[in-house]
């Protein structure tokens, strides 16, 4: 997940030094290494911040784990249909139609979702 959002802002501060280098008559090859370091240093701050920033919006994929004690390598996955904060509460819905609220644990890692703890779900009655 943000592993995506690291590699746009890194072409997109790639692309802004190679600019200004080419742009600059008086700009030499230390120019443009400080230039691409500091777009690659403000690539991973900002994709290290954004989901903090950002929390869980209506839409987004979810991991969902059952309870802390039990280690889940592959849990169920959701999508939000409302919106959270960490150790908010949030409402899921999974491909069967069910529902569900839990809290939010943890925001999306490197490869990972969201990670949401179950409070209580709700079974479809036939």
């Amino acid at each position: 997940m943000k592993l995506f959002l690291f590699f746009k802002l890194f072409l997109i501060s790639l692309a802004i030094s190679l600019a200004a280098f080419a742009l600059t008559p008086n700009a030499g090859l230390m120019f443009l290494a400080k230039a691409i370091a500091l777009g690659t240093g403000l690539s991973i701050v900002l994709s290290l911040v954004y989901p903090e920033l950002r929390g869980v919006k209506q839409g987004d994929v979810v991991a969902v784990v059952i309870s802390n004690n039990i280690p889940s390598l592959f849990g169920r996955v959701g999508k939000a249909i409302s919106n959270a904060r960490k150790n908010n509460e949030l409402r899921v819905r999974f491909d069967n139609g069910e529902e569900a609220v839990g809290i939010v644990e943890s925001y999306s890692g490197l490869f990972s979702p969201p990670k949401v703890r179950i409070i209580y779900e709700e079974k479809i009655v036939e």
